[in-house]
């Protein structure tokens, strides 16, 4: 996450979302899978447990990132509820988690989200922004997957 603080909040990032079109296809193994993408209809309710994975800092002062994958399974938060966090900075393109005692933190920005749903791990949120200091005591923010979900399959069919 590369925005933050509530000590002096940044423009908060709306529609933080990019895709990749690979030159060749990704070759998949024990360490390389695909995940499914939350439909615009699905709903991910305040309270479910999610997991974000990421190699940025544990940290905030931390001296290097971490040489192995980190993960860390987080709640969910309605809106109104990270409101109470980041005020006016959410809207409806993003999504909150943690504020549990796990974050993500810098270097951890594009990373995903994923809750498990019907079985299956979805991508719900893409790591955006959030606290300045990595605090495990604020929630992150995310972008919210169902709401970008038309975007990314316009761009897909559209390449």
């Amino acid at each position: 996450m590369e925005l933050c603080c509530r000590e002096g909040v940044t423009a908060a990032i709306n529609n933080d979302i990019s895709l990749i079109k690979l030159a060749s296809p990704a070759r998949l193994g024990p360490n390389v899978s695909p995940v499914c993408l939350a439909e615009s209809s699905d709903n991910f309710s305040a309270g479910t447990t999610c997991v974000t994975s990421g190699w940025g800092l544990t940290r905030y002062n931390a001296a290097n990132t971490p040489n192995l994958l980190q993960q860390a399974s987080l709640p969910l938060l309605s809106n109104e509820q990270c409101k109470q966090h980041w005020g006016s900075n959410i809207s409806g393109v993003m999504i909150c988690a943690g504020g549990a005692g796990a974050t993500s933190c810098m270097g951890d920005s594009g990373g995903p989200l994923v809750c498990e749903n019907a079985g299956a791990w979805t991508l719900v949120g893409i790591v955006s922004w959030g606290s300045s200091r990595c605090s495990t005591s604020t929630p992150a923010v995310y972008a919210r997957v169902t709401e970008l979900r038309s975007w990314v399959d316009e761009t897909l069919a559209a390449n």
